[in-house]
């Protein structure tokens, strides 16, 4: 009987993994970023100046960010190394991370 889930590792395409990792790594800069945006009027001012709004500047600069890393992770298969699992593992926790990071920002500062 074969299973979906196994004893052995799963693989994953390169695609997938880059894309996995870009995400894991997006999801801490965007984190980083509205800390940094939020306590610098400077900066939020001049992300507003360049789309209309510094959300919207924000947005694609994590939409940039995401597509760049996944293409590069994906064309140099440097995620295809991580374990599934593991990659998995590490987008969970970034998510967390940064779900975590954002609720204590915007509660207490």
């Amino acid at each position: 009987m074969h299973s979906a889930i196994g004893s052995e590792s799963s693989k994953l395409t390169p695609a997938t993994s880059g894309f996995v990792l870009s995400a894991a790594i997006t999801v801490l800069f965007n984190t980083a970023l509205a800390w940094v945006k939020d306590s610098s009027p400077a900066l939020n001012g001049f992300m507003k100046s360049l789309s209309g709004h510094h959300w919207t500047t924000h947005g694609l600069v994590d939409l940039v960010l995401f597509v760049g890393l996944g293409l590069i992770f994906m064309s140099t298969r440097v995620a295809q190394k991580i374990d599934a699992n593991r990659l998995i593992g590490v987008l969970i926790g970034a998510v967390t991370a940064a779900a975590l990071g954002l609720a204590l920002w915007y509660a207490f500062f």
